[in-house]
């Protein structure tokens, strides 16, 4: 694989591209925010709970 396809792979960090001109690539297990058991960061589970919760809350 080349690097460009391997960077897509790759998340962008919500965190880190927050006021940053670009996206900054997500650090994945170098990040103090890298949930290791879902290999995703914690910005993206809390907006995926979030999600679920709001949906959950219309259904109602």
């Amino acid at each position: 694989m080349t690097d460009s396809v391997n960077k897509k792979r790759i998340p962008f960090c919500p965190l880190l591209s927050s006021g940053a001109d670009d996206n900054r690539i997500c650090l994945q297990e170098k990040c103090a925010w890298w949930v290791a058991s879902t290999k995703t960061c914690v910005a993206y589970v809390i907006a995926h709970n979030n999600i679920l919760d709001i949906k959950s809350k219309q259904g109602k």
